[in-house]
């Protein structure tokens, strides 16, 4: 069980799949941030403690998804989010185009909520252990006295 609530970061250009996510994400015990567009999502990451992204890979505009997550994956201050991106394509060139911009986590439309759930949960817990292990190393690299 959760001792603080995790913050997603929703990216989509379609406003009822941002409702219907911010009911079920919040539902599920997650604060939800949105954003529906690529200028808004940069800003969100930077300004609030994010703590992972739902990214739409095809953002209306001139910046995709795989643009927005290269550029947080450029910025030190986001570099460390996961990104789980929510895609109509999942063909093996499009998954690695999405590795380049270092995203691990991938749910195809139309997608079932309970599956994008349990996905950032897994996301989640998986960033918490690489985080625990980091912590552990560091202290292990500590001079005695």
């Amino acid at each position: 069980m959760r001792t603080e609530k995790k913050t997603i970061l929703v990216v989509d250009d379609d406003v009822a799949i941002l409702r219907a996510l911010d009911m079920r994400l919040s539902e599920a015990g997650f604060l939800v941030l949105t954003a529906a567009n690529s200028d808004d999502a940069l800003e969100q990451a930077a300004e609030h403690k994010v703590d992972a992204i739902t990214l739409d890979v095809d953002l209306n505009g001139d910046v995709d998804g795989l643009h927005v997550a290269k550029l947080l994956h450029e910025d030190p201050h986001t570099a460390h989010l996961p990104i789980l991106f929510v895609t109509g394509t999942a063909d093996q060139h499009f998954k690695q185009r999405c590795q380049d911009v270092g995203a691990k986590y991938f749910v195809s439309k139309p997608y079932d909520s309970d599956l994008l759930i349990r996905t950032l949960n897994a996301m989640l817990a998986a960033d918490e252990i690489a985080e625990l292990q980091r912590i552990g190393n560091a202290k292990r690299r500590q001079p005695t006295r």
